[in-house]
């Protein structure tokens, strides 16, 4: 068949040609792999799948000069699971006018190799079809996207307005572009499947066990969240570890309401807020008169827990004669209240918390080593936010609609620019800290959006102190392109001396889409004219 790209009919014979002719074929080869080069660069960092589909088919489009395009990826069932198109609507691919390039399409993937047509309505195995009469559909390229053995999709492209648009070099160079982008395919597609199960298992983890105030979908919360599910239902005691502000006692509810002591109380203290006295006191409460100031008797919190859950926030705070009786509830559930010589009994499950190193603690004789081993049967680390940036989109996005509901407002919004500084902020107060930014910032906020301007200098001063831009990854990478785009158009007008038609002809772009780029970048061609007040055409 003449247009397979093995086809000996469809080899071009250079011979004839004059040299003048092969030189700028040459020239146009150079500048398509360069191009090629660079695009490879570019998609080698994208990880969304939709992102890099549409950065490949916008340059296959550019660099084939296809009317038409479509890109589809395969799952492992050899079912469409993403596809991107220009120029073609969803009904138009599914239209049965569309059949011969589901054709195409199959005998590529069946073949694993790439096609082309020079006039599919001459082509006596496509001309005889319907679809290919009423489009009238004249050249075809159709390359699979290969990673070793495996078929990952396809690259289609069609032209309905010149025959022999494509020809064998520009099957070659777009089977090249396939597999230059193969492995950016194949690693986006794993990064989706990855989102996704993330995404499933997130979904059921908050079904099942209620962690609607746990908000986070980095992998690393999801697996705290895992381990949150896998305790709740046991009597294990349980150390949560984490910088302050980084939402311990949520936690601690979370493995409570999960457990067959849901129902029984939560009780909570911070070890830290009080002195040792008043601290024992509020643990195992008091007798009349057991010191100055206990007017009656009083029931502390483990009295208080009791069938339930205690929380022990800063236990690193506590004194060591107090780790003693602590330890003592821990082993055998009896304590005494401050005052009595009577021993009480409890049923409390224990969760404790910390923001210190207790193994430093221990090495300094400040923390008892039974204690610690006693509290430390599971233990949980909740990493600071600056450790898990992707979730501070999602909290910012929560305190926005939680606060504007606050001021009685409706949504407020934030601007790229100050979301991308936010994201960029280290937190050394955590999510706290990061829920005062937005709360603070809803209130001064006159334009319904926070900007920069709206956030605290210090947050400010520290990104810029870094030396960072406030951009975020798909910002970088748009800045560099542009940067690249706007030095050279002026480089090639410079070289054309402001002439649009030759310049946009050099840098194989339409014309219109050449002028479109120069006023999207404010570039004045007429400054590359020789004499400077000439008109560029």
């Amino acid at each position: 068949m003449q247009n397979e790209l093995t086809g000996k009919n469809s080899i071009r014979d250079d011979e004839h040609k004059p040299a003048q002719t092969i030189i700028k074929q040459l020239e146009a080869s150079n500048k398509k792999y360069r191009t090629l080069y660079e695009t490879g660069k570019l998609v080698a960092t994208e990880t969304d799948v939709d992102k890099l589909l549409s950065l490949c088919m916008d340059k296959v489009v550019e660099l084939t000069h296809a009317e038409r395009g479509l890109i589809i990826l395969f799952d492992d069932g050899d079912d469409i699971s993403f596809q991107v198109a220009r120029n073609l609507q969803k009904q138009d691919i599914e239209s049965p006018d569309f059949q011969v390039s589901h054709t195409i399409i199959e005998r590529v993937k069946q073949r694993r190799g790439p096609l082309y047509s020079l006039n599919a309505m001459e082509d006596p195995e496509f001309g005889v079809k319907k679809s290919v009469v009423n489009l009238k559909i004249l050249s075809v390229i159709c390359v699979p996207i290969m990673q070793d053995s495996d078929l990952l999709g396809v690259i289609y492209a069609d032209n309905r307005k010149f025959s022999a648009a494509f020809n064998e070099d520009t099957c070659k160079f777009l089977a090249s572009f396939a597999e230059q982008i193969a492995q950016a395919v194949r690693r986006a597609l794993a990064m989706r499947a990855l989102e996704k199960r993330m995404g499933q298992l997130e979904d059921q983890l908050r079904t099942r066990f209620k962690f609607e105030a746990i908000i986070g979908h980095s992998p690393k919360m999801i697996e705290i969240m895992e381990l949150v599910a896998q305790v709740s239902d046991t009597e294990a005691s349980v150390l949560i570890q984490g910088e302050t502000g980084t939402g311990k006692e949520l936690f601690a509810k979370a493995i409570h309401y999960n457990s067959s002591r849901r129902d029984k109380p939560f009780i909570s203290i911070n070890c830290g807020a009080l002195p040792e006295q008043l601290l024992e006191s509020e643990l195992f409460g008091h007798e009349r008169g057991a010191f100055t100031g206990a007017v009656a008797t009083k029931i502390g919190k483990f009295g208080a827990a009791h069938g339930g859950t205690i929380f022990l926030d800063e236990i690193g705070e506590m004194q060591p004669a107090l780790q003693v009786k602590f330890l003592r509830v821990l082993q055998s559930g009896e304590y005494a209240p401050v005052g009595s010589a009577t021993n009480k009994q409890c049923d409390v499950r224990v969760i404790a918390a910390t923001n210190q190193n207790l193994k430093a603690l221990l090495e300094q004789g400040t923390f008892r080593q039974d204690l610690y081993y006693r509290l430390n049967v599971v233990s949980i680390e909740i990493p600071p936010l600056c450790e898990r940036r992707d979730d501070i989109p999602v909290l910012i996005e929560h305190f926005l609609t939680k606060y504007s509901k606050e001021i009685g407002q409706a949504k407020i919004a934030i601007s790229d620019a100050a979301l991308s500084l936010l994201t960029m902020y280290d937190y050394p107060g955590n999510v706290r800290e990061l829920q005062n930014i937005i709360r603070r910032a809803t209130i001064l906020t006159k334009t319904g959006q926070i900007e920069v301007a709206n956030l605290p200098v210090d947050v400010v001063g520290q990104v810029k102190a870094s030396g960072e831009k406030v951009w975020d990854f798909h910002q970088a990478r748009n800045q560099v392109i542009e940067n690249f785009e706007q030095q050279y158009l002026r480089s090639v007008l410079k070289q054309c001396r402001g002439g649009i038609r030759e310049s946009a002809r050099r840098a194989n772009l339409d014309v219109k889409n050449f002028r479109l780029k120069l006023k999207k970048y404010g570039i004045d061609a007429r400054q590359y004219v020789s004499g400077g007040d000439s008109t560029p055409i």
